[in-house]
């Protein structure tokens, strides 16, 4: 069993955007049709996604370019 997947992380919005190349305001547009994870508010003005929401997202681009509806 792979000890990592169990493991949350967040980042913060350079972070996902190093991984998704989108602007911040259309990763918020995505956000708010539902179709990229949500992000999580830690208090005050901060804000951070969990990795692996966004890896999963990823992957799930991924296997849609592949032809996999997943």
């Amino acid at each position: 069993m792979d000890n990592t997947a169990s493991v949350k992380k967040f980042i913060v919005l350079p972070q996902v955007q190093e991984q998704v190349p989108y602007s911040a305001s259309h990763i918020w547009r995505l956000e708010k049709s539902g179709k990229f994870p949500n992000r999580i508010r830690l208090g005050g003005n901060r804000v951070a996604w969990l990795q692996s929401e966004v890896d999963s997202w990823i992957e799930s681009k991924l296997a849609s370019r592949n032809g996999n509806t997943n």
